[in-house]
Order: C-alpha cells, then sequence, then structure tokens
C-alpha cells in the first residue's frame, strides 16, 4: 500500500495497484458517515473501433455499444437483482457512460464489505444471451427515443461533433437506432472481454473503513478470479487543428435561446505542461468574463444575456496531437451582440497581478472544499485520474507555484480564429 500526500491540502489518498493490474485509491475519511466507491473501465461511446481481444484485425462496433453493455451487465444470471441487493441496505446505485468511461457506483452508509463484493462481482460477471439482449434493445430505443428531446444533450452533442473532424463525437453515447436494434451478445462479449480486463480499470474508495481493510477485501475478492492477459488496441484518429463546422444554428423545446461558443487550440502552441494551461485559462476565463467581471456584469444589466456565463477547458487528445477547447455558453436573445462583445473581450489583456492572485488562491481554496464530501472527494479523484492518468500530488504543486509573468506568456498565446459556434433556438 502506498500513501500518497497531497500536499497544500493536507489529505492523503492511499493507492495499490493488484497483480491483475487493477487500480485502486482510497480516500479515508474516518469521520464520514457514508461510504462511496466507483469502479470505472476506460470504455466509452467514442471506442468503437479497435482489435477484439485474441484477434488480429480491426473492426468497427455499432455506436451506443458501450452504453448497452453497462445496461446489461445489470442482468444476474441467478440471486438477486442488482437494485435488490442494494435497496435492502438503503444504498444507491447506478452506472453511466460517457464518451471515454462506464462507470458503476454505490454510495451509502451500511454494509460496506458486501456491498464492494456484490459491485466487484456483478460488473465481472457477464451475462448476455439472445433472449436478454433482445429484451434490453426495447429498454435503451426508448430511453434513445425520450434523449432526442432532451435539449441540453443535443446541444453539447453538437459542440463536440462540430468541433472535431475525425473523432467521431458524431456518434452519441446512447447510438442511432438502427445500431441499437442491430447489436448481438457476441459483439457485446468482444468488447467485455477487450475492455473489462482489470488493467483496464480502476476502483475509487471514498470510506470510514481503514484502507488495509479495504484493499485486503478487493484483493481477497480478486484473487479468487481468473482473468485472459489483454493488450488493448484502439483506433486513433489524426485530428486537425480546423473545426468540423464554424456555425450551426440547431431547434428544440426550449424557451430560451442558449449560444455555445467554443475555441480550438493546438495544446503545443503554450508550451506548457497539461495542468499549467488548463488553471492559467480558467483564471483568464473568470477574470474576463466569470461571474464577478465587469463583462459579465454589463451584460447582464443591459439585459443581453439572462444569466451567468458558463465556461469550460478541457484536453483532447488525437493520435500524435493534443487540442486544448475553450468553450463558453451563455442565454442570450442578442445573438450577435454577444458574439461581438465577447470576441471583443477575448483580445484584450488588461488584468493585473492583485486580480491574478485573487482568483489562485481561489483554486487553492476549491481543493481543500472538495475534501468535504464524498461525492466531491469522489469527483476529484475520478477527474484528477483521468486528467493525468494517475492521482498524486504533482498537480497541487504546480498550481501552488503558478505565477503571473507565466500567465501573461500562455494567455498571449490565446486567439479566435478556429471557433465553432452553436445557437440553439425553440
Amino acid at each position: 500500500m502506498k500513501t500518497i500526500k497531497l500536499d497544500v491540502i493536507d489529505e492523503k489518498i492511499y493507492y495499490e495497484k493488484l497483480d491483475n493490474g487493477l487500480e485502486i485509491y482510497v480516500s479515508y475519511q474516518k469521520k464520514f458517515n457514508n461510504n462511496f466507491a466507483c469502479f470505472l473501465t476506460k470504455f466509452g461511446g467514442l471506442d468503437i473501433e479497435f482489435i477484439p481481444n485474441g484477434e488480429k484485425e480491426m473492426v468497427k462496433m455499432p455506436s451506443g455499444i458501450a452504453h448497452f453493455l453497462e445496461h446489461k451487465l445489470f442482468e444476474q444470471e441467478k440471486g438477486s437483482s442488482v437494485h435488490d441487493f442494494y435497496k435492502k441496505s438503503g444504498t444507491y446505485v447506478n452506472a453511466s457512460t460517457n464518451y471515454k468511461t462506464t462507470r458503476y457506483i454505490f454510495s451509502g452508509p451500511n454494509n460496506f464489505k458486501d456491498n464492494l463484493e456484490f459491485l466487484l462481482d456483478f460488473v465481472q460477471t457477464p451475462y448476455f444471451t439472445d433472449s436478454n439482449v433482445s429484451k434490453e434493445k426495447g429498454i435503451i430505443l426508448e430511453e434513445e427515443n425520450m434523449t432526442k428531446d432532451n435539449p441540453n444533450r443535443l446541444f453539447f452533442e453538437t459542440i463536440n461533433k462540430n468541433l472535431f473532424t475525425k473523432i467521431p463525437y458524431n456518434n452519441n453515447v446512447i447510438g442511432t437506432r438502427k445500431d441499437i436494434s442491430s447489436i448481438t451478445k457476441e459483439e457485446l462479449y468482444r468488447c467485455y472481454d477487450t475492455f473489462y480486463h482489470p488493467s483496464n480499470m480502476v476502483l475509487f474508495i471514498v470510506s470510514n473503513i481503514n484502507p488495509k481493510e479495504v484493499f485486503n477485501i478487493v484483493r481477497n475478492n480478486q484473487d479468487k478470479k481468473k482473468f485472459k492477459e489483454i493488450k488493448i488496441i484502439k483506433k486513433e484518429y489524426e485530428e486537425t487543428l480546423e473545426v468540423r463546422k464554424e456555425k450551426e444554428i440547431i431547434h428544440s423545446n426550449v424557451n430560451e435561446t442558449r449560444v455555445s461558443y467554443s475555441l480550438k487550440f493546438d495544446i503545443n502552441c503554450f508550451n506548457a505542461n497539461k495542468i499549467e494551461i488548463y488553471d492559467y485559462l480558467n483564471i483568464f476565463l473568470n477574470l474576463h468574463i466569470g461571474d464577478l467581471s465587469k463583462f459579465n456584469l454589463d451584460l447582464k444589466t443591459n439585459k443581453i444575456i439572462k444569466d451567468d456565463i458558463e465556461h469550460s477547458v478541457s484536453i483532447e487528445k488525437a493520435k500524435d496531437k493534443e487540442f486544448v477547447i475553450i468553450t463558453i455558453v451563455a442565454i442570450t436573445n442578442k445573438i450577435n451582440q454577444f458574439i461581438k462583445l465577447l470576441e471583443k473581450e477575448l483580445v484584450k489583456r488588461d488584468y493585473n497581478e492583485e486580480d491574478f492572485n485573487i482568483y489562485k488562491k481561489s483554486i487553492l481554496s476549491t481543493l481543500i472544499y472538495q475534501f468535504c464530501d464524498t461525492s466531491s472527494i469522489m469527483n476529484y479523484m475520478t477527474n484528477e485520474y483521468l486528467f493525468s492518468n494517475k492521482i498524486d500530488s504533482e498537480n497541487i504543486i504546480i498550481e501552488k507555484s503558478i505565477n503571473f509573468k507565466r500567465f501573461k506568456e500562455i494567455t498571449n498565446k490565446l486567439d479566435i480564429k478556429n471557433k465553432s459556434i452553436v445557437i440553439l433556438k425553440k
């Protein structure tokens, strides 16, 4: 067992990697009354082209198969259903699939050992038949029908789709009706046998149980199971700096018009590591368009926007490049005026060191507050791992050392050349 000391925030995370490749991260919170576990596999909606385990040729699976597989793992051959098992102890259980991962979680104050073992067992014991796969198709087709009318989902799927020319964000996570209807149990097993190996999975736990006991529970459970060796080969996409579509207007059942303004950069243009880029660009956005910025307040006062402007920074990996994405979202009926003012604001560099230091402190204070409840700690651990492929104190040390001079160097590289705008109307 390895102890990871998180400097500055005075927290520890315990780590172990089992012989089968499973990584385990535990946050021990002795005074908490709740336990939270997340069993994650690095398999999501984008992973439809790969070489199945034990085969030699690249195959293309139906879109939505990762999400379909998530549904089917709740099917038990015998014994209690997954939901019935957790209901007995008042424990919440759920699962979710996004573009890059599938996650299985439980959260509750009681029955931790049994709950954890059951989580490992039901995820690692697939049971697919022609009959139960056919039955599930009807359920997922109904879900797909419901999400077609979900404006939020439509909006963000369109943002992703229009930003990337090669990475297949045009395939949504649920899949098309045609693809959902075509999925077979054989295809599900090929995906499962490739991506649900412990070496492609991570277990995150926030618990009031001693970490040594937690590791023993997991180790004993895994020692009873055998896993074939795997080598995962996914198709890599040679993404370009250009966006797929510079502007698109979409319509859905909404009362207010929303606009997203996204920018795409080659990560190498910043000449910095990922955590620096992430933090400096977030500070830049907070200074210029954040909740307390003059720009934000003026736009609300003049009724150009209805609510605070949302913004995010993300990093997308392609075959041999990485891209930085800035996305800005606002509710506005004055679209052209908003975009014109926003672009004018984004090229300004009129910040000062005092304002910069306020937002630098807020990054560190947010880290501390994240360790106040189980779900926030879980978010920290999963996000940190997926961002850096590990959890350690390195990112926190970098965040503590960010400075105004470096901030100016990096933000001076910003421009508004590669942009994609999505407008959602009634």
